[in-house]
């Protein structure tokens, strides 16, 4: 066995298994451990037993990356996948192709990340655009789900932001729009006028982006043409079975697809003209780059390269953020420090889905990926809203979801606020955004600091107060080192706050002493509490 020796003979036991090559870490006095994948956000900070998670297979996991940071200083990486997992505090680190050993960086866990950022992955100076974060976005999704994909749903959608007074920055178009995978192009009897249809988003100053992803449909002229694409003398721009020459074809959420070979140069580039071609036509800002999930094609396919795998493909898709400023992706591997806007894996309207956006907006942070926009503003996830109005909206959840997102980096609405809820809650909603606006030159200000030092947005209080007892999953987060955001995410209106030392400012000018703990019960839906350091 390769790493560190164990002293333990339960120890050894547990993580005696043959591998190409492994390493065990032995454990620190009260030392955790963070990182690798925003799915696994929900179990972190690790202490004493994890589940082995492999980073070459994830799914649906947001931004991955093969590191690990630790509240003692240290920080574990590789260029490649790894395996981890935790036994009674002890790390296993399985790499296929070489002996990972854990890095001396200082001793709290900014050190850590500080260390492995400026080693790995040196943020660029880039930033997203300033819309993204001065002004709330809009996507259509779930509205144009319930409602129905359309011409005249997108345009009422349009309409109903400005006339209910709601500051609209990016206004994304979700997906449901193409006439068939990989074509394109809109359906005309359902768009009978797509240059219009954005010609009046842009008369209202907001941007635009719509939905794209690298599927095609096997039965469609774009799946033959690329089988045997005319410009490449015959060469096949599709991601080929493991076997054989045939087009691989993966299961995803809408059907089963075949998929542009983004590891091919000449792929990659034929796809990128048709992406430009396509906003110019339209006019259109940027994408919404959705999928990218590694797992769905780490089945029978094969990619450009022997060596490349699931990870890389997801790599290739991250480089149009550098030719479509206006973006947004849902995964990424190894793309940390790059101006990406990462949006969080869709989440139900349930309060315990409202309780993992923290953590995980908190872990984006520390995967190099701070321009993070939290789901959608009472759940984004489609399985909460089906079509047929069988659904019920909890005003209380929509609301809270609503201040959470006010003091982060980003804030998108997708469920219509004046559809949903009453007239005294939605105006409620509106204050938020109000209070976001008030904010804006901050957290902009924030974002342009982060570009040069990498310093994450939205910060782990134990990130921010090493040593005052917050290395722990908690409700509760630093917008940059200046003020400390508390939102209730529980239904009985309560929430206690944690203040680290020294003096801090509430909301309405009361100073508070810390460290001290305060238990606030019925707080009013338009109060978000939060503190400046003083």
């Amino acid at each position: 066995m390769k790493g560190l020796a164990l002293t333990s003979a339960v120890a050894v036991a547990a993580f005696a298994v043959a591998a190409p090559f492994e390493t065990v870490i032995a454990p620190r006095t009260n030392e955790t451990w963070r990182g690798a994948m925003l799915k696994e956000s929900v179990r972190q900070p690790y202490a004493a037993d994890a589940k082995a998670v492999n980073l070459a297979s994830f799914d649906c996991a947001g931004a991955v990356m093969p590191l690990l940071v630790s509240s003692a200083g240290r920080y574990v990486w590789s260029e490649r996948p790894f395996t981890y997992s935790f036994s009674n505090g002890w790390l296993r680190v399985v790499s296929p192709v070489e002996e990972v050993q854990p890095v001396e960086a200082g001793k709290t866990l900014k050190d850590a990340y500080l260390a492995a950022m400026r080693a790995h992955f040196p943020f660029n100076g880039k930033v997203p655009p300033d819309e993204f974060f001065t002004k709330p976005q809009f996507n259509n999704w779930i509205e144009m789900y319930i409602r129905g994909m359309n011409q005249a749903t997108v345009d009422a959608y349009t309409e109903e932001i400005a006339t209910n007074r709601f500051p609209c920055g990016v206004y994304m178009m979700d997906g449901g729009w193409m006439s068939h995978q990989g074509s394109l192009k809109f359906d005309h009897e359902t768009f009978p006028d797509p240059e219009g249809m954005f010609a009046r988003i842009r008369e209202k100053g907001w941007k635009s982006l719509i939905w794209m992803a690298y599927f095609v449909s096997p039965d469609s002229r774009e799946y033959k043409e690329l089988r045997y694409h005319p410009s490449t003398n015959g060469r096949n721009l599709l991601l080929h079975r493991a076997e054989g020459n045939g087009a691989a074809i993966v299961r995803w959420w809408s059907g089963c697809s075949a998929v542009w070979d983004l590891t091919n140069s000449m792929a990659l580039g034929h796809f990128l003209d048709r992406l430009m071609t396509f906003a110019d036509r339209y006019q259109i800002d940027g994408f919404k780059f959705d999928a990218g999930d590694a797992a769905a094609l780490c089945g029978d396919v094969r990619f450009q390269q022997p060596e490349q795998e699931a990870v890389d493909y997801v790599a290739a898709y991250g480089k149009f953020a550098k030719f479509f400023p206006y973006n947004e992706f849902r995964t990424s591997w190894k793309q940390g420090g790059r101006p990406m806007v990462m949006r969080l894996q869709d989440k139900l309207h349930t309060w315990s889905d409202l309780r993992k956006i923290i953590p995980e907006v908190e872990l984006a942070g520390l995967l190099g990926s701070p321009y993070c926009v939290a789901d959608m503003i009472g759940g984004g996830d489609c399985g909460s809203y089906p079509p047929d109005g069988k659904y019920t909206i909890d005003e209380k959840l929509f609301v809270r979801s609503c201040a959470l997102q006010a003091l982060m980096p980003m804030m998108q609405f997708s469920l219509a606020p004046w559809r949903v809820l009453s007239k005294e809650n939605c105006a409620i909603c509106r204050e938020y955004t109000r209070l976001h606006l008030k904010f804006a030159p901050y957290i902009l200000e924030l974002a342009k600091q982060t570009a040069q030092t990498g310093e994450p947005i939205v910060r782990a209080m134990d990130y921010e107060f090493p040593g005052q007892g917050f290395d722990r999953r908690m409700q509760q987060f630093m917008l940059g080192p200046k003020y400390l955001v508390a939102p209730v995410v529980r239904a009985d209106d309560a929430v206690t706050i944690e203040i680290p030392a020294g003096l801090w400012k509430d909301a309405r000018g009361m100073m508070v002493e810390g460290p001290k703990t305060l238990a606030f019960e019925h707080v009013p839906l338009s109060y978000l509490p939060y503190f400046e350091r003083q």
